[in-house]
């Protein structure tokens, strides 16, 4: 709860009171490594803050499967979309054992109507995830590998070493064997 607690106070429209009342609204939930969901499948929209653990997202096109991202700590918001009710059938891997917080937006939602901060609070936390979505598109079209990984490690510092060689090469987008050359020549 610790770090739920403290990723909410760094929100620029957290205040006090609506900071307590989210904590009174997210749920302690434990996930196993090798557990799967998401897509449409799940019938309740909901906000996750992996507090502690690894997660992963990833779509299927075309019989190939697309790691579009890799969290240690931060929010998880519903790929199916909430307001929108549309979104990327998205498979969410959990990769070690994780420790996450669970917000029913549901509930949230009819709180949100009486609280214009609550709902300020919570669009910020889409507006950051929308952001990091941003940059990672951004590592995408850096053309050089070797700067690509550099960028990485940057926006991610210490993930490189949380993951496998395998699922860095997948997020990075390149071959399994190249990444392999350029994690040797550029340590």
């Amino acid at each position: 709860m610790k770090a739920l607690v403290e990723k909410l106070k760094t929100l620029n429209t957290a205040k006090k009171d609506t900071i307590e009342l989210l904590i009174n609204l997210f749920v302690k939930t434990e996930f196993k490594k090798g557990w799967i969901f998401g897509g449409t499948i799940q019938s309740v929209p909901m906000l996750y803050f992996i507090s502690i653990g690894l997660v992963r997202g990833s779509v299927e096109y075309k019989e190939s499967t697309y790691t579009l991202w890799m969290l240690e700590t931060g929010f998880l918001i519903p790929s199916h979309g909430f307001l929108a009710t549309k979104g990327i059938s998205e498979i969410i891997e959990i990769l070690k054992p994780t420790t996450a917080y669970a917000l029913n937006l549901l509930r949230a939602e009819k709180l949100a109507k009486e609280d214009v901060n609550l709902y300020k609070m919570l669009l910020e936390i889409y507006e950051e995830n929308l952001l990091e979505g941003r940059k990672r598109e951004l590592m995408l079209r850096i053309p050089n590998a070797v700067e690509r990984r550099k960028y990485f490690n940057q926006m991610n510092p210490g993930m490189e070493k949380a993951i496998t060689d395998e699922q860095i090469s997948q997020i990075l987008r390149i071959d399994k064997k190249y990444y392999y050359s350029i994690k040797r020549n550029n340590k």
